[in-house]
């Protein structure tokens, strides 16, 4: 792998995300890549990008406004840390939601393994948040 692969490749899948290119977004991904988010673990990059889409689409159609942005920082030789931020508005209510994702990828360039990282009193904000609004996350994640 090439200095910085692993963290081009997390640039690269943060802006196919944040521009909710999931074809694109598949493409960066191992075919047997790996996802760890809470209590589950999903295998395979259709089975990931399925469950972006998944929330992207909720989230469209549910919410009036939203904004996603990331950053990307290296973290070793073969993984790097996206801080992901979202920022969500339905009617009076607003929600700033922070998270990590931490990315290790292949010698190829290919994303491997994908592990979500909860920041301290965000999921509690985003229930909050959706309660206030009255919405119900899918539950297929």
């Amino acid at each position: 792998m090439q200095p910085n692969q692993h963290v081009e490749a997390a640039n690269a899948l943060t802006r196919a995300l944040d521009q909710e290119d999931y074809t694109l977004a598949e493409t960066l991904l191992a075919p047997d890549c790996r996802y760890e988010i809470n209590d589950t673990v999903m295998n395979g990059r259709e089975t990931i990008i399925e469950s972006y889409r998944l929330i992207g689409d909720w989230v469209k159609a549910t919410f009036d406004s939203y904004q996603y942005s990331s950053e990307v920082v290296p973290r070793g030789d073969d993984q790097a840390i996206i801080s992901y931020r979202d920022q969500i508005q339905h009617g009076e209510h607003e929600l700033d939601h922070r998270c990590q994702q931490i990315i290790k990828a292949a010698p190829d360039g290919l994303i491997i393994e994908i592990r979500h990282v909860n920041l301290p009193g965000e999921p509690e904000k985003v229930k909050a948040f959706n309660k206030a609004c009255g919405v119900s996350k899918p539950k297929k994640q």
